[in-house]
């Protein structure tokens, strides 16, 4: 018989207490899905971690860009709402790829009809990126906006580490692997001149392209407003949102209770409070429009490789054996018919890169195809691991390709003569001490990591060749290290075509012959009362601030006492319990 403790018993009735209500706020009728881009966007959500979210008190959150991409789509078709009104004032920033998407998803709003818009009070050069997807586009006198451009300007230390007397030594494979020279010069080298500003001109091409098409400017006169914003701005007296309206950048200036009029006569004034419009967030809409329950039919695996690549247990950041595993359960499952690996790395550790490719060419020999969907930056490792798959996809502002690798070593024998200090002692064999950081480094080792980063570069090189079809000759002319935008990749045959996430689902269908099929979308595994306490958090209404509220500190309280008297680690203990909402036991 399964026996409870007495804490369990405790948490577990006043988990239910709580989740026996509901209090999502319904679609407003004729309202607004207010999307509010506050915190990082992420392929994959953030391992959960419910005591740590009891007691957070407040800040951004990451917002997965799946989800708000589900919530742009569902608004297409849903007859209550009017539109999205956009809320970009905290935006961070996101990578291009990640703002490709989300303009993407903004013009099929339009195009279905929906109205979009935008009312700032300041506005990021990445976040106008977006606004400029707007049908309205509000910016509060008092607002400001710049564009100036993308540079590439990483700070230098070769002559700060000579200071210091730190001696450095870079061993790599690829002209282009540029990554290290920061520890070993004090400019940019030729190369890495030659390669980054094809990047950037790369990406600003399709910023510009992007803003002047949605703006309906011309591109002559847009670059020049970017070439000329001080001396415009001195015209403007130094009124930067005046600047912005006389250059067509903003539709109108209007102070906030204005704005507030303009979207209330669109969108309808909140019956409940008269000084806001009707409008929705996006986790209460998606709570009101759940996705629909997985048809029986065969199933397009989606696994999310984000972070650097990193041997061990992955997590948050990382990509690890978690990631493997993943890959491992969708090959076994005969439900999966195909996988979408979607890649969001600049890379890391080739040994782990290798784990993750050979569990995807293991997928394949089972006869399932493999897709991937390069996010922002499947780079280095990250392209590594995208080899071998059966088509490709990146986004234009996909940052992909450094064919390379290296190796760095630091020693401090100088750093530490000039204070006095030496080493010495006896070895049994020439590299017994070969990793002493006191000694110069040893003639040996170097000669060892210099052949491991070449027997690397020529395993990355081989991989890429056999899983891209290409000669020895084509794959010199994009390897060396270098770094390529998506639309770049896609030019020279490294990706074989520009879409996201939702293009490979459906390639991945195609390979499998699927007429019909369901996605799934695979995740690392949680404890059972990690599990059980996530979908509690979700159920509890926190107030109108990020943060728990005294109910929620007391749970929280309550747990950390648990665990620091019974010598409770909530992260493996198991509960099991009836959850009357949801009419199922819940782990």
């Amino acid at each position: 018989m399964f026996m409870q403790k007495p804490y369990e018993q405790l948490v577990v009735l006043v988990v239910l207490g709580l989740s026996q209500g509901d209090g999502t706020p319904p679609v407003p009728e004729g309202g607004a899905l207010v999307l509010t881009l506050d915190g990082p966007l992420v392929d994959a959500p953030p391992t959960p971690d419910p005591l740590g979210a009891l007691l957070d008190e407040g800040g951004p959150k990451p917002l997965v860009l799946s989800e708000v991409l589900r919530a742009l789509r569902a608004v297409e078709s849903d007859a209550a709402l009017k539109g999205v009104v956009l809320d970009l004032d905290a935006f961070p920033g996101a990578g291009f790829a990640s703002l490709e998407r989300l303009g993407a998803a903004l013009n099929a709003l339009r195009a279905a009809g929906k109205t979009v818009v935008t009312h700032s009070e300041g506005l990021s050069q990445a976040a106008y990126y977006l606004a400029s997807f707007s049908d309205e586009l509000y910016l509060d006198p008092e607002g400001a906006l710049w564009l100036r451009g993308l540079a590439s300007e990483p700070l230098y230390f070769g002559a700060a580490l000579d200071r210091l007397k730190v001696s450095v030594e870079v061993l790599r494979a690829g002209r282009y692997k540029a990554a290290v020279e920061p520890l070993l010069r004090n400019d940019m080298s030729p190369e890495a001149r030659e390669a980054d500003q094809a990047l950037i001109n790369s990406l600003w091409a399709g910023y510009a392209e992007t803003v002047v098409a949605n703006r309906r400017m011309d591109p002559g006169p847009f670059d020049r407003l970017l070439r000329e914003w001080p001396q415009r701005l001195l015209a403007a007296g130094g009124d930067s949102a005046r600047l912005a309206l006389e250059a067509g950048l903003v539709d109108e200036l209007l102070p906030r209770d204005a704005r507030l009029d303009r979207l209330q006569s669109r969108f309808g004034a909140d019956p409940e409070d008269p000084s806001a419009f009707q409008g929705i967030g996006l986790r209460a809409y998606l709570a009101n429009r759940p996705e629909a329950p997985k048809p029986k039919a065969p199933a397009v695996a989606v696994i999310v490789a984000e972070g650097t690549i990193a041997p061990g247990p992955g997590g948050d950041g990382e990509v690890g054996d978690d990631v493997v595993a993943q890959i491992d359960d969708a090959r076994l499952d005969d439900a999966v018919a195909a996988v979408v690996l979607r890649v969001n790395s600049p890379g890391g550790a080739a040994n782990q890169s290798e784990q993750v490719r050979r569990a995807l060419t293991l997928v394949q020999s089972h006869g399932k195809p493999v897709v991937v969907s390069m996010g922002d930056v499947a780079a280095s490792g990250g392209y590594w691991i995208s080899s071998t798959a059966d088509h490709i996809f990146a986004e234009a502002g996909t940052i992909t390709g450094s064919i390379g690798a290296f190796a760095l070593a630091a020693t401090f024998e100088d750093s530490a003569g000039a204070l006095g200090v030496t080493t010495d002692g006896v070895q049994t064999h020439p590299l017994a001490g070969a990793t002493n950081a006191f000694r110069p480094l040893n003639p040996g080792l170097r000669t060892m990591i210099q052949a491991g980063i070449d027997h690397t570069y020529a395993a990355f090189r081989a991989r890429v060749a056999e899983g891209r079809g290409l000669t020895p000759e084509a794959l010199d002319a994009v390897a060396e290290g270098r770094v390529w935008s998506g639309r770049a990749a896609y030019d020279l045959g490294l990706v074989d075509a520009l879409g996201g996430l939702q293009d490979a689902i459906a390639e991945a269908a195609r390979l499998a012959e699927l007429d019909a099929y369901r996605v799934q979308r695979f995740a690392p595994t949680r404890s059972p009362l990690e599990a059980f306490l996530s979908v509690v958090l979700e159920s509890v209404d926190l107030g109108p601030r990020p943060g728990a509220g005294p109910l929620g500190n007391w749970l929280a309280a309550f747990l950390q006492g648990a665990e620091a008297t019974l010598n409770l680690d909530y992260r493996s203990a198991g509960v099991l319990v009836w959850c009357p909402r949801c009419n199922a036991l819940a782990p």
